[in-house]
């Protein structure tokens, strides 16, 4: 040990002693270190960690899917009850779903987000109030007390945490509700941003089995599987009609194919984000790699200087171990110093990026520096030292550096093609990294390109979007609630620079639309073919025009175009080219129910609009009226988003959207605000963010790689002085020594470059589900990046060939 200790003060020492050798080679590691501690802090956080329950193995997703695959169905409550009255692998089943109401406190009307969990949803997740209780059974039943369990954090922000705010009484979509409980400050599944919790009523004797729109989570019983519980589900699905001989649902979910998916929870919060996030981890694991390349070609370097007082030290009795302390303990003290660095530029880089994440990258509240990132920044900094420190030793081991000692330890001594082997092909490997790199993020950056180019169906700009909704306790009639947007549209619409105003039940791109099962009149459906469904919505009279969605046939809706007798509807080309694709879809009749007086006639055709995904095909869409119904008692829309078409800025608009409705109804709040640029941005996020993370990575690993490239070059330059010296004593000209040199940095590139293209191309299956429009083996791409290495790396060989250029023969020669 005292060895040991006295290795690593000389080690220090000796690094102290040569400063611009440390800094270069610290922030080196440093970089490599801090984005692979950075990086791995998201995977962990958000892959690797168990969900923050207790025996959160025992969690499972309960979903559906339908037509073989292609419909991906959630939960219906009367296949809740089903399940939970007869599967004995559950031991606790609840339906949640995602809402947004209306609160009013101290008069102040505002939109917060919220879910609605049936009573022993926190059960199951074996989570217990901070405050007070959660949800008993009789409060999920339609006469139940009307009561809600508050977030944490609303609790300190709207009640100042006030300890009396138990058994209060708060206004929450026009309806008295009283506060059982406050949950703890990091509880938000799955949800974070959810703000309050209200009870799910079921009625069990009007619970239908084919309305799918809540999400199921369970808890496995002791000694229960997943495959098991799927088992069982698919048994009871088989026995639906023999279950509820009295329903026609059974015989439509029959056709529709219902099968039951049985997932981990943690598998289904985290989605389809994991591929990408291990793709980030690799990517950073090649520049810790090309960074660990480069201080080993540093080592050398200086290794090559010490030889002489190396080969003393063996020559006075110092064997192999204690030489390799000498290396090891040197590159701990290296590492050490990166490591230390290199976490606090991660930790940094951590709250950086969670200001620029994709809002529906999920976990990242529990993402963290914490022991489990410091132990892996521990274990990546020792396997680095080890990595790198090897390398002098094996280029010099103990043997030569007795030879060096006898042959005197010049400069020549070690001459020969072997002499700078070890050091290329550091810098070939650098190179090769660095290619692969780039080229991933050239491909990113093709995608993110061509997702931008992705024509949405209509317009962005000066186009602004907000969330109303009318609560019946608020407004009950459906005179009223019509009204109330009617007024709204026509107040808007008389504002100086607005050009069009309508709303619609969601703006594209800002959620997915519900879709349900159709019948076309003209294409009455056999009785061996399943169901067809369709993405229906519900627009206003100017919606079309305020978006600049761009009318294709016929006419769009008109005021009145709801009530019975005149029921019109209108579709997007998509809907019209899969229905009439040799006719005019004008005057056709179709329905959402099969019932004789509900069938919409069209009027009309629009351009096809994006309404989710902008990497899918664009969905067929049905535009029905906010209002439809009966004469007497039609049925209003009651939840919308507005969308106002202005010259000026979208958001300098918004506070005279405020006024207008608080002038209506102060009660009625607005949330969710947005530019429609604004949103196409956010649909573009998540390949932005992971082109930004790839682009990041591959500019430190095209920066490291040159530095390599021009740091043998130069130690080159520097060890051949002689020979240039009595080259260009004998004739050489300075334009032939800098292509002399240029050439040895280019052949090391070229090869880096072709070993590169090689390991792009077997991995880029990997990089295939990340990408849009463009291939994973893309030959622009690849030749793009290739030609461009090699550009730049001529540009690393350049100043080198340079100074070696202007080397003064006679100096020179007197020099050696």
């Amino acid at each position: 040990m005292t060895g040991l200790l006295n290795d690593m003060h000389f080690a220090l020492r000796g690094l102290v002693r040569y400063p611009g050798f440390t800094l270069i080679a610290g922030t080196t590691l440093a970089l490599g270190i801090g984005a692979n501690t950075a990086v791995f802090t998201l995977v962990d956080g958000v892959l690797l960690q168990p969900l923050p329950f207790d025996e959160a193995d025992q969690l499972v997703s309960l979903e559906h899917l339908g037509r073989d695959g292609r419909d991906e169905l959630p939960m219906s409550t009367g296949l809740y009850l089903l399940y939970a009255d007869q599967a004995p692998s559950l031991d606790g089943l609840s339906l949640y779903a995602g809402t947004t109401v209306t609160l009013v406190n101290e008069g102040v009307a505002e939109r917060v987000r919220g879910q609605v969990v049936t009573p022993g949803f926190f059960e199951v997740l074996r989570v217990q109030a901070a405050q007070g209780r959660t949800f008993a059974q009789e409060e999920g039943v339609p006469d139940g007390e009307q009561v809600v369990v508050l977030s944490d954090g609303l609790w300190r922000s709207h009640f100042g945490a006030e300890p009396s705010i138990l058994g209060r009484t708060l206004d929450i979509n026009g309806v008295s509700r009283r506060v059982v409980g406050v949950m703890p400050p990091d509880f938000g599944h799955p949800d974070r941003h959810a703000r309050l919790w209200l009870p799910f009523v079921i009625d069990p004797a009007r619970a239908p089995l084919a309305a799918f729109g809540a999400d199921g989570v369970a808890r496995l019983a002791p000694g229960a599987s997943a495959e098991g519980l799927h088992a069982e589900l698919e048994a009871l699905i088989s026995r639906l009609d023999e279950l509820y001989p009295d329903s026609g649902a059974p015989a439509f979910l029959r056709e529709v194919g219902l099968r039951s998916v049985v997932r981990p929870l943690k598998e289904a919060v985290v989605g389809d984000v994991s591929t990408t996030l291990w793709i980030l981890l690799g990517t950073v694991s090649f520049v810790l790699l090309i960074a660990c390349a480069n201080v080993a070609n540093l080592l050398l370097v200086r290794a090559e200087g010490r030889q002489r007082e190396l080969a003393l030290r063996v020559a006075l009795g110092a064997g192999r171990m204690h030489v390799l302390r000498t290396f090891m303990s040197e590159s701990l003290v290296l590492a050490t110093a990166g490591g230390l660095v290199g976490t606090i530029i991660a930790t940094g880089a951590v709250k950086l990026t969670a200001t620029y994440i994709p809002a529906d990258l999920p976990r990242m509240a529990e993402v963290g520096v914490d022991m489990r990132v410091l132990g892996f920044t521990a274990l990546i900094t020792l396997g680095s030292a080890i990595f790198f420190g090897l390398f002098p030793l094996i280029r010099y081991g103990v043997a030569d550096l007795a030879n060096q000692l006898r042959d005197g330890g010049g400069h020549g001594a070690t001459g020969g093609p072997d002499r700078h082997r070890l050091r290329n092909g550091l810098v070939v490997v650098q190179v090769a990294l660095a290619l692969v790199l780039l080229v991933g993020s050239g491909l990113m950056l093709r995608s993110f390109v061509a997702l931008r180019s992705v024509d949405p169906g209509f317009d962005t700009e000066g186009v602004l979007t907000a969330r109303l909704s009318v609560p019946s306790a608020e407004i009950a009639g459906w005179a009223e609630t019509d009204g109330f947007y009617q007024e709204l549209r026509a107040r808007l619409a008389a504002q100086p620079g607005v050009e069009a105003v309508g709303f619609t039940r969601r703006a594209p791109l800002t959620g997915g639309l519900p879709f349900f099962s159709i019948e076309v009149e003209d294409h009455p459906r056999g009785p061996d073919e399943l169901p067809v469904f369709a993405t229906v919505t519900r627009v206003s009279p100017g919606y079309f025009d305020a978006l600049e969605i761009d009318l294709v046939e016929g006419r769009t809706l008109q005021p009145g175009d709801g009530a019975e007798g005149a029921r019109s509807a209108v579709v997007s080309e998509a809907f019209a080219r899969h229905w009439w694709p040799d006719a005019s879809p004008l005057g056709r009749r179709l329905t959402t129910t099969g019932q004789e007086d509900g069938w919409f006639q069209i009027v009309g055709v629009v351009q096809d609009v994006q309404s989710g995904d902008l990497q899918d095909a664009p969905p067929e869409i049905l535009y029905m009226p906010t209002t439809v119904g009966a004469a007497a008692e039609p049925f209003p829309t009651r939840a919308m988003d507005v969308v106002v078409k202005t010259t000026l800025d979208p958001m300098l608009f918004l506070p005279v959207l405020r006024r207008e409705v608080r002038a209506l109804n102060p009660r009625i709040p607005l949330s969710s605000p947005r530019s429609m640029e604004d949103v196409f941005d956010g649909a573009t996020a998540r390949t932005s963010f992971t082109m930004a993370m790839l682009g990041s990575a591959s500019g430190i690993a095209l920066l490291l790689g040159l530095v390599g490239i021009y740091g043998v070059i130069s130690y080159v330059v520097s060890q051949r002085t002689r020979e240039i010296g009595v080259r260009m004593a004998l004739g050489a000209s300075a334009p032939s020594v800098q292509a002399m040199v240029v050439r040895q940095g280019l052949k090391l590139a070229t090869v880096g470059v072709g070993l590169g293209l090689v390991a792009a191309g077997l991995l880029s299956s990997v990089m295939g589900s990340l990408l849009y429009g463009v291939s994973a083996t893309d030959p622009v791409t690849y030749g793009a990046v290739a030609a461009a290495l090699v550009v730049v790396a001529t540009g690393a060989s350049w100043l080198p060939a340079m100074r070696a250029a202007g080397v003064d023969p006679a100096r020179a020669l007197r020099s050696e």
